[in-house]
């Protein structure tokens, strides 16, 4: 499966599009990680000879399915890095915005 679209770098776009609309107080709109979908179990198991298969095919089968789910899983944890990344980096823009400001202002005061 490719996941070239879905990892650190979706993860930070949709940190960065969840954080600015709770800044703008909107609410929380769903979207789904945008992973290509998994195949079903029948159409996987189909792929090994289906109920035909010998306990080889069947190892096989199990193994791949499971390499899958790993390589998901591992992806997945990537995009959830990403959003936090996003969300620590706005933060911190938003750390040094304030600072920068009260900084200037401090300076035309005195």
């Amino acid at each position: 499966m490719d996941y070239t679209d879905s990892g650190f770098r979706a993860g930070f776009r949709r940190g960065l599009r969840v954080a600015w609309d709770a800044m703008c107080f909107r609410p929380f709109r769903f979207e789904p990680w945008p992973s290509p979908p998994m195949p079903s179990l029948r159409e996987h198991l189909e792929a090994y000879g289906g109920t035909r298969m010998s306990p080889a095919d069947f190892d096989r089968c199990e193994d791949a399915w499971c390499r899958m789910l790993d390589e998901r899983n591992r992806m997945f944890d990537r995009y959830l890095t990403g959003m936090r990344c996003a969300r620590y980096v706005l933060f911190g823009v938003w750390i040094l915005a304030f600072a920068i400001v009260g900084l200037i202002l401090v300076e035309v005061s005195s």
